[in-house]
């Protein structure tokens, strides 16, 4: 029984070193050099290594991005295409004046939190009149059983002022059920 737990250790810590190891082997460079070898790194290739040679970069898409310190230099003019892709650096004195990031995130923050106060204010309005709407129907179901049982002929009672039970005569019941046909078509229908 321990020889087995210990084989099923041994076995667990060498997957796991296999596995670091892939992920470490993942996170490398990898290029052509001018003579056509692959080159595999886990430092950025030098400036004189073309952009297109880059094969794999971590973390990024090949050939697409390459670290500042690798980036063209102050020499070369920054081309507009390059500074949208991230190639190069934007050159100084260019950067957005009082619309910064600071700015376009509280703005959009504010845009947020007024679309999600609109929201909350309209779902809580539905529900105040899913609520009246269901608390009418209890109602007029209500009202419906009541008529139901004046036009039936049932012994049917009323609170008199003294809080006594007063049972309708025929006279009374059919009033009760002329207010209560009333207030049926005028808040039912």
């Amino acid at each position: 029984m321990k020889r087995s737990t210990a084989l099923f250790k041994l076995a667990t810590l060498a997957a796991l070193a296999c596995l670091c190891q892939g992920a470490a082997a993942q996170a490398q460079w990898q290029w052509r050099d001018g003579s056509g070898h692959m080159v595999y790194s886990d430092v950025p290739p030098p400036p004189s290594v073309p952009l297109a040679s880059v094969i794999k970069a971590p973390g990024r898409f090949a050939g697409t991005l390459r670290p500042l310190e690798a980036a063209p230099s102050a020499v070369a003019p920054a081309s507009p295409a390059g500074v949208a892709a991230g190639i190069q650096p934007a050159p100084k004195g260019s950067e957005p004046k009082g619309n910064g990031k600071a700015e376009s995130t509280a703005s959009a923050e504010e845009a947020f939190e007024k679309r999600r106060t609109a929201r909350l204010k309209a779902e809580a309005d539905q529900a105040l009149k899913d609520q009246a709407a269901q608390e009418r129907q209890v109602r007029c179901a209500r009202m419906q059983n009541y008529a139901v049982a004046l036009q039936q002929n049932r012994r049917v009672a009323v609170s008199a002022p003294d809080g006594s039970a007063q049972h309708l005569d025929d006279e009374q019941r059919q009033a009760e059920l002329q207010r209560t046909g009333a207030s049926l078509e005028q808040n039912c229908v």
